[in-house]
């Protein structure tokens, strides 16, 4: 089981699997982790593995017809931003969200060879 507290705190049982991207091997963080791991539960996927429309075709699989992406949260970067006295101040900005896909909605490419 998993769940979120109000400061935004991961809520689990010790057992709990950690949920990673597939192409770059990186554990998810934050909400983002709670969340995967609650769809994960809900729609009884047995892999805890997740990866973008992009990455799925980068490594030669497709996403299953009917398959409904978690829109996650990419997190933020650090720009320097000068202010109105010239003066560099660093801001961090929001990068957006991602769609991504549980390991268990994808299958390989079926590649046709054509003489």
């Amino acid at each position: 089981m998993v769940d979120v507290s109000p400061t935004g705190e991961i809520i689990t049982d010790k057992n709990m699997e950690i949920q990673i991207n597939h192409k770059t091997n990186n554990a998810y963080q934050g909400k983002n982790q709670a969340i995967l791991l609650k769809i994960k539960e809900s729609n009884n996927y047995k892999s805890n593995n997740w990866l973008t429309f992009v990455q799925a075709r980068d490594l030669k699989l497709k996403i299953k017809k009917g398959s409904k992406g978690i829109s996650i949260f990419k997190g933020f970067n650090t720009v320097d931003e000068k202010t109105k006295d010239g003066k560099i101040k660093t801001v961090s900005v929001p990068m957006g969200f991602a769609r991504v896909f549980n390991l268990d909605c994808t299958e390989k490419y079926n590649i046709k060879k054509t003489y």
